[in-house]
């Protein structure tokens, strides 16, 4: 897979002036319920009056790590603490809920929040989602704190004005501005990419920082930049982040809807074939997972996911992420170009990094956690008589698999043995653990490999 190369632990700056937004200057004096209001400034002339009101909510994030030292005696039991970073974030509510970018906090035990009037709390992660890059952090304070106001960012159009406030290079409350360059820019940071493009500029400490529009309210959490270009940066969503807020306070995690499968690109010869213009592949089907659960398989072209059309791969990922676990929806599948439907209950998607990393895998695979090999069945399979074939999807470093097999390869038989399911195949290898004759084509053409387990 080709790898991007985008810098996070960047904030992104935005907004200059337009058209006049009649309200009034109202100096900020001390923290309300209520969020802070931006009232009528004329935006071509200053930003001050925006920027007085909302700083006060915009705050700095110092992380840190402590461990343990070694002992080097009973009563020594003294910490080390090392210092990971800074980035940037805005109070949400009075009572001290805050958001910024997880990458910010990510690995850090400490959190220091500093708000422009200096005044120091310890924070507490609350939640976070690393699939779109947010955290959720808490602090307490015995008075109301000053906090944002949400904006939409649906509404947000190519070409407007807005405003960020941040943190670079620990200067404390700096204002950029710039224009909103694009929507829903995919960078290859996510399954989830959907990011507001803008040309401000861009610097460590920045990220985690709100975006706003010209009326205060917050549309994007400034989140990276494309180190190769000038004046290309991103921020995620507000709307995004709402609507896992909930979640994040209650479960500490988003509840994201997950099938557990893998999905290939549809050729245009295969669109051609199957006369479609749309849809997503199935390109394999974990095991126990909610996708084989509902009959899903190897070849199936997913055209609705209720009542949505399925565009491609990233659409379709996009709509069952915004589903929620447990809930049940109707599929409309092209298998073998014949229609049908399913019903499937969505199961919950693991975090970003346990996806990345394959560890999901062991507990849904038995196949890969004892052995490190991961198939999927192959419809229509049929070669010298034999009509199931598993396909190797992915093979572990450590495999006893690994010298002998390539991905790609369809095994079709063990010990002369043919199996109808992966569960199948996985409890006869786990019972005959010593030495297995595998029978498997490789493009095409049969081979015969002994495994010593």
């Amino acid at each position: 897979m080709r790898k991007l190369h985008w810098f996070f632990a960047f904030g992104i700056g935005l907004g200059a002036g337009g058209s006049i937004v009649h309200l009034t200057y109202t100096t900020f004096v001390q923290a309300s319920p209520n969020p802070q209001i931006v009232e009528a400034y004329n935006p071509q002339i200053s930003f001050a009056p925006l920027v007085e009101k909302l700083s006060p909510a915009v705050v700095n994030i110092d992380v840190s790590r402590s461990v343990k030292k070694a002992k080097i005696s009973k009563s020594d039991d003294t910490e080390t603490q090392f210092t990971l970073g800074q980035g940037s974030g805005f109070l949400i509510s009075a009572d001290g809920y805050l958001l910024t970018n997880y990458h910010v906090v990510e690995g850090a035990n400490e959190f220091t929040v500093k708000l422009s009037n200096d005044e120091h709390y310890n924070g507490t992660l609350i939640g976070h989602d690393d699939s779109i890059d947010v955290a959720l952090i808490k602090i307490s304070s015995l008075k109301a704190l000053p906090y944002v106001k949400m904006g939409d960012s649906a509404k947000v159009n190519v070409g407007d004005w807005a405003v960020a406030i941040g943190n670079p290079f620990g200067l404390s409350h700096t204002v950029t501005s710039g224009i909103i360059s694009a929507k829903g820019r995919t960078i290859g940071s996510g399954p989830y990419d959907d990011f507001l493009q803008t040309d401000a500029s861009i610097n460590p400490g920045n990220s985690g920082g709100p975006l706003f529009n010209l009326m205060g309210e917050v549309v994007g959490i400034n989140t990276g930049i494309n180190p190769r270009g000038q004046g290309i940066g991103f921020a995620v969503p507000i709307n995004k982040v709402l609507n896992i807020l909930n979640d994040l306070k209650k479960f500490g995690h988003p509840s994201r809807g997950w099938l557990g499968m893998g999905l290939k690109t549809i050729s245009l010869e295969q669109k051609k074939m199957l006369n479609i213009k749309e849809g997503a592949l199935v390109g394999q089907v974990y095991a126990e997972s909610a996708a084989e659960k509902a009959g899903l398989q190897y070849g199936d072209i997913i055209l609705k996911f209720g009542t949505h059309t399925v565009e491609n791969n990233e659409d379709f990922i996009r709509v069952v992420g915004r589903s929620r676990a447990n809930k049940t929806e109707q599929v409309l599948i092209l298998r073998d170009g014949v229609k049908m439907e399913l019903r499937v209950t969505l199961g919950e998607r693991p975090t970003q990094k346990d996806l990345s990393s394959r560890s999901f895998l062991q507990d849904i695979d038995p196949l890969w956690r004892r052995w490190g090999i991961h198939v999927t069945k192959v419809q229509n399979f049929k070669q010298d008589q034999i009509e199931t074939g598993f396909i190797i999807l992915e093979i572990a470093k450590e495999s006893p698999f690994k010298p002998a097999f390539k991905v790609g390869d369809i095994i079709s038989s063990i010990n002369a043995n043919i199996f109808e399911t992966e569960v199948e195949l996985s409890l006869f290898v786990e019972e005959n653990s010593s030495e297995l004759g595998v029978r498997f084509y490789r493009n095409g053409e049969i081979q015969h490999k002994i495994i010593e387990l």
